[in-house]
């Protein structure tokens, strides 16, 4: 397998995993949402900016967070935060990195 169908195989896993929290906690509650994937541990970290910073939107959120990992469970680590907002990483080192940006 060449290194660029692994990143391949990387890229849709991550945006798969961007895509299912997106509709898990719906488009409309969230102002920004990033996901990058460490392909070397296999752990992917997710910055998510709520439209509703409250704690019980946070923890409405957790409540499906909780589904997604376990979806995901065989095939990443999930770690979340919650953020004010959601910028585009300035590192070009992270541009081989896969990611899924919904800004």
């Amino acid at each position: 397998m060449s290194d660029m169908t692994a990143m391949s195989e990387f890229q849709a896993l991550v945006t798969a995993i961007g895509e299912y929290t997106v509709d898990a906690l719906g488009r409309e509650n969230l102002t920004g949402m990033q996901v990058t994937l460490n392909p070397r541990e296999m752990a992917a970290f997710m910055s998510i900016a709520l439209e509703d910073r409250s704690d019980a939107a946070q923890k409405a959120a957790i409540s499906e967070l909780f589904e997604i990992e376990r979806v995901y469970s065989d095939e990443v680590v999930l770690t979340y935060v919650f953020v004010d907002e959601v910028s585009e990483p300035a590192d070009s080192a992270l541009e081989s990195v896969p990611q899924f940006s919904l800004v």
